[in-house]
């Protein structure tokens, strides 16, 4: 290796089920770990103090820091650290007084570093903590100085996409990779990106340690999108699982402190409607609008589908997340059979229900679909929508409906998609199934 050191790496992980005689707290417990908390791998100790919690997440466990807090890194005397490189699922709230600190990752010549939180409430997770080090008689490898001009990138797919730039100071060879190749592929040299599907992906370029220079990364999250249609022809469905697709928004009336109310909520996959803003309701009125969508001429059953769930907080439910249809050259039509899931007395939002509704006479036409949001400065409730399909045919065969595990208590629905009596007869749909009675 000449006349570099070699260095060395230690990685603290909080994700598994034991992290260094911590206590695994969770719910609405208000302990703290103890302060101060020793942790130790290999030759580097790392020193826990203020108000700290080992969690239990529903991704992966983390260790949460409070306001105040900070962590201690230590090395043997003769060694130094050169780099603490913290993961996050979210943007981590640090600081340091010494050397310098960027995006979760800590760069310098110390013996001891102190990381301490830059957050004001609520706290700042960690997930793990890798420390790299050296001997301090050795001369210093350089900073490999990898950066890319952006850290978030966007491309529609079947669109060109130009990559962010890369810079770097390392002379050793690059190497691109994607954390989800079927959102989209990078070529491992030339770090060319192929979009393929709408979704997620992180863009990494990663440069090995060599004589002269540190290993390290750069990354970029590029979030694709499909392209948004004008119009579309029967079956036609959306998942709203990471992206409106081809929906669009309608913001008719946002208040001030608002820059949206409809969003993807990627943990629970849907589209969501809400207008709670830092713990304020605010006014507001917003659509979020399917294409036009062409419907054969064919006389068979046809319906509009979809999966909602709300939560308690509206004033009037019926009146303030509806839905409407809207024929081409006509006005918005409110369809007012839809029914409402009912949410348990002890929780604050409803299951998501399927419901059915009957385009009968919308044959032949043009027709778009709008659910509208409406919120007061008194009630903001939350409304959440999945799995919209429109289509003709035996809904049970529709791959697309996505229905949880069939409940024999779930509600009964007639083609209209009216909520009914489960003992009444004819054609009926529990659990997004169509049965006869």
């Amino acid at each position: 290796m000449g006349m570099f050191a070699q260095s060395k790496t230690a990685k603290f992980d909080f994700t598994g089920e034991s992290a260094y005689g911590m206590t695994l707290l969770s719910g609405s417990t208000k302990e703290y770990n103890a302060d101060p908390t020793v942790c130790t791998e290999g030759d580097v100790t790392l020193t826990l103090n203020g108000q700290t919690r080992w969690w239990k997440a529903t991704n992966g466990n983390e260790l949460r820091f409070y306001k105040g807090a900070d962590m201690t890194f230590k090395v043997p005397e003769g060694n130094v650290i050169t780099k603490v490189e913290l993961t996050a699922k979210v943007p981590a709230k640090f600081e340091s007084a010494v050397g310098t600190y960027a995006n979760g990752t800590w760069t310098g010549s110390a013996n001891s570093v102190v990381i301490s939180t830059n957050i004001t409430e609520k706290n700042t997770p960690i997930s793990s903590a890798v420390v790299t080090y050296q001997s301090s008689s050795a001369p210093m490898k350089k900073d490999p100085a990898l950066s890319f001009s952006e850290t978030t990138a966007s491309g529609v797919v079947g669109e060109a996409f130009v990559a962010p730039t890369l810079t770097k100071a390392t002379t050793a060879a690059v190497v691109y990779t994607s954390s989800d190749e079927a959102v989209a592929t990078v070529n491992a040299e030339t770090g060319e990106v192929t979009l393929l599907a709408a979704g997620e992906t992180k863009i990494t370029a990663t440069a090995a340690e060599n004589d002269e220079y540190n290993g390290g990364s750069a990354s970029y999250t590029l979030i694709v999108t499909t392209p948004a249609l004008d119009v579309v022809q029967e079956p036609y469905s959306e998942s709203f699982e990471t992206e409106f697709g081809s929906f669009v928004l309608d913001n008719v009336n946002l208040s001030e402190g608002l820059s949206y109310v409809w969003s993807i909520d990627k943990k629970y996959k849907c589209a969501k409607a809400s207008a709670f803003v830092n713990k304020k309701n605010l006014p507001s009125e917003s659509w979020l609008v399917s294409p036009w969508i062409e419907l054969s001429c064919a006389e068979v059953e046809r319906n509009l589908y979809f999966d909602h769930a709300v939560s308690k907080y509206f004033g009037n439910v019926s009146e303030e997340a509806t839905l409407w249809i809207k024929v081409e050259g006509g006005d918005w039509t409110q369809i007012t059979s839809i029914a409402y899931p009912e949410v348990p007395q002890d929780k604050s939002f409803s299951p998501f229900e399927t419901q059915a509704v009957s385009l009968a006479g919308y044959e032949g036409k043009k027709i778009k679909v709008g659910f509208k949001y409406v919120s007061t400065d008194e009630a903001a409730g939350t409304w959440e929508i999945r799995n919209f399909k429109v289509c003709s045919g035996d809904p049970s065969g529709i791959n697309e409906i996505n229905a949880d595990k069939f409940d024999v208590n779930a509600p009964v629905y007639n083609l209209a998609g009216q909520r009914v009596n489960a003992n009444a007869k004819g054609i009926l749909i529990q659990n997004g199934k169509k049965f006869i009675k």
